[in-house]
């Protein structure tokens, strides 16, 4: 037997005396005695990382995402969780959304025994890693490599249209009132980026950033991104409502962002042609 069969056999006598273990998106272990057969969703992109592995037969119950079965019962939106429900439906690993769900709700999961996977990507890689390891704790490691992959080459094709165009002055508005826009520190950037956009506020320290309108004028910008809610300063600067599925880190982006490239005009007047615009229409 050579070194490197016996090195794999022994990891598979591993997995099977010790069950599977990964490390998650916040750098904590997550073991488990058995692959994974009763999941629970607390996000709609963990939803979403569930049904890209062709898993849903294993969801007990999940958050609303596209795609999930009519039969498999839903979950109220983040916030905390029915702590008796959950214990009811006996779930051996739960996919939790490690900003968007009471840490106190996970720490008491854990505490009943029930593995915890806490998603909380900073690059868009880590959708397509979250896959793989999801996978391993389901005990179907084919399946995640198979939609890492695909995630992978959908996300490297989602702006080929845009390949050589002039990169483009963006703010990413987040809530209207009051204004707050996407900081520097947010995987959205680097999606933002792959479509020729540079967001005016990356230069700030925060995920999500509370600004003023006048913040907002101060900072010259091409275009505006948004969710569809009525714009936080009255403009006549060109604006983009996204795709819901660019704001969830998961599989879904890919085709969320190649949408969002193709609704980029090929042309946008500068501000101050916009400025030189208006004075002539008065």
């Amino acid at each position: 037997m050579n070194a490197r069969l016996g090195s794999l056999l022994l990891l598979v006598a591993v997995e099977v005396v010790a069950g599977p273990a990964v490390i998650d998106d916040t750098g904590r272990p997550v073991r488990m005695e058995k692959p994974a057969r009763r999941i629970v969703t607390l996000a709609p992109h963990a939803t979403e990382l569930v049904l890209a592995l062709k898993s849903a037969h294993r969801l007990v119950a999940a958050m609303e995402a596209p795609g999930l079965p009519e039969e498999i019962p839903r979950l109220a939106a983040p916030g905390p969780v029915d702590r008796e429900r959950l214990l009811a439906l006996q779930p051996d690993l739960v996919i939790a959304w490690a900003s968007g769900n009471r840490e106190a709700d996970l720490r008491w999961l854990e505490r009943m025994n029930i593995a915890v996977y806490r998603t909380e990507p900073r690059k868009l890689d880590q959708i397509a890693a979250a896959l793989e390891k999801i996978a391993l704790l389901a005990g179907v490691p084919d399946r995640g490599v198979e939609a890492a992959a695909r995630f992978r080459r959908r996300l490297a094709q989602a702006c080929l249209n845009r390949k050589g165009a002039p990169v483009l002055q963006v703010v990413y508005e987040i809530w209207p009132q009051p204004p707050m826009v996407l900081g520097g520190r947010h995987w959205l950037n680097e999606a933002l980026h792959q479509a020729r956009l540079n967001n005016v506020f990356a230069d700030q320290p925060l995920a999500v950033v509370a600004v003023s309108r006048e913040a907002l004028l101060a900072r010259p910008h091409d275009l505006v991104l948004a969710g569809g809610s009525e714009p936080a300063v009255a403009s006549d600067t060109p604006r983009i409502t996204v795709p819901p599925a660019l704001e969830r880190p998961g599989p879904a982006l890919a085709e969320a962002l190649a949408r969002l490239c193709r609704k980029i005009p090929t042309r946008i007047s500068a501000p101050s042609d916009r400025r030189k615009s208006r004075l002539e229409g008065n």
